[in-house]
């Protein structure tokens, strides 16, 4: 198992010894982080006061050793996938932006001359907004694939030095992360058609 700097990603482990307290205190975070509010309910439904929660970025290979540690600390383990948040929160808030534009746009053809610059301004302001997302999504996919290659190129490594079902094993998550991969990919460019 590998763990990475950083609130979250890939597949997220959220290890609770338990904590409403601290779930609800960084929610503003975990909402930047890209987890949804589905998961968030889940998660803060299983707490009581008084308890923690370890929310932690975590690539696994294989769920058993951190599911059996947490039981023995009479923790329960919650996953969820940051990628499929993180598109559809950007999804959803460049939608916004474009119907937001999309009606100072209709606004400014039906305003008076005094008013078109201050409409033209704030869809100026909109459109540096959009333009932000779109390239932030941009890096983020590039980061993505990159991530995809250093898991794929480590786990290659690994399967190398393996044999029988290890190795089988090993493949089967290469193919895995692969397939991930290439369904976020195709997201994108529907989005984008």
């Amino acid at each position: 198992m590998a763990a990475s700097s950083g609130l979250l990603g890939g597949p997220v482990g959220v290890a609770v010894g338990a904590g409403a307290g601290a779930v609800a205190g960084s929610f503003g975070d975990l909402f930047t982080a890209c987890i949804n509010t589905d998961f968030l309910t889940e998660v803060s439904a299983t707490l009581i006061p008084g308890t923690h929660a370890v929310v932690a970025d975590i690539s696994e290979e294989w769920v058993t050793p951190v599911d059996t540690r947490m039981e023995a600390l009479n923790g329960v383990v919650f996953r969820t996938t940051r990628s499929d948040f993180e598109y559809d929160q950007r999804a959803r808030d460049e939608a916004m932006l474009r119907a937001e534009i999309g009606q100072m746009k209709a606004e400014h053809a039906r305003a008076k001359a005094d008013r078109k610059a201050k409409f033209q301004s704030k869809i100026d302001q909109l459109n540096t907004k959009l333009q932000n997302k779109l390239n932030d999504a941009r890096q983020r996919s590039e980061q993505f694939k990159r991530e995809t290659d250093a898991k794929v190129e480590a786990l290659q490594k690994k399967a190398a030095k393996s044999q029988g079902d290890i190795k089988a094993g090993i493949e089967k998550r290469m193919q895995e992360i692969r397939e991930q991969y290439n369904e976020a990919l195709a997201r994108v460019k529907s989005k984008a058609a």
